[in-house]
């Protein structure tokens, strides 16, 4: 039998040091309540970096086996998310989704897509846009359904980054 006693240390040294990490962030960093937010139609802001934010994302995603994203300013998902989100998207099963789940999915022009699932109509789901008068005119399939948010991160920056944008398309 190997003994393992050193690496579950390891193990717990760094997620002692992402516990505190995190603590920092929301304890020092002024991160807005939603209620407030979505009186005004803004979404939550905070003083955390798109960097930050950026790397405590990824660290969320590699936790479910997900991906990062953040969101393309189209205004669709306002007040929830605008472009200085970034949102970890987890992978789960297509039948585990429910009504009012955020999603990600492939749209047919393979831009990604960043809604809330609305309805479920037999093997699919339609999708709404949170600031969207009508649904989509695509529906999220289990063949085009990239993945759940699980967390989003608020910034006070919007800049460009390297990772994929997901639209919300009005």
């Amino acid at each position: 039998m190997k003994n393992t006693g050193g690496s579950f240390r390891k193990f717990q040294m760094q997620f002692a040091g992402l516990g505190a990490l995190l603590a920092a962030l929301v304890f020092q960093t002024g991160c807005a309540s939603t209620g407030a937010a979505r009186a005004g139609g803004v979404a939550p802001g905070s003083s955390v970096s798109r960097e930050h934010a950026l790397a405590l994302a990824q660290l969320t995603a590699n936790a479910v086996g997900g991906q990062v994203f953040t969101v393309a300013p189209t205004g669709s998902m306002k007040p929830t998310l605008d472009e200085s989100s970034v949102v970890a998207v987890e992978s789960v099963s297509f039948s585990s989704l429910r009504r009012g789940d955020i999603v990600i999915y492939r749209s047919a022009s393979g831009s990604p897509v960043v809604h809330r699932l609305y309805q479920q109509r037999g093997e699919t789901w339609l999708v709404l846009g949170d600031n969207n008068a009508a649904i989509d005119r695509e529906a999220v399939t289990e063949r085009n359904f990239l993945g759940r948010v699980c967390a989003i991160f608020y910034t006070g920056d919007s800049s460009v980054t390297g990772a994929p944008a997901a639209l919300a398309r009005r």
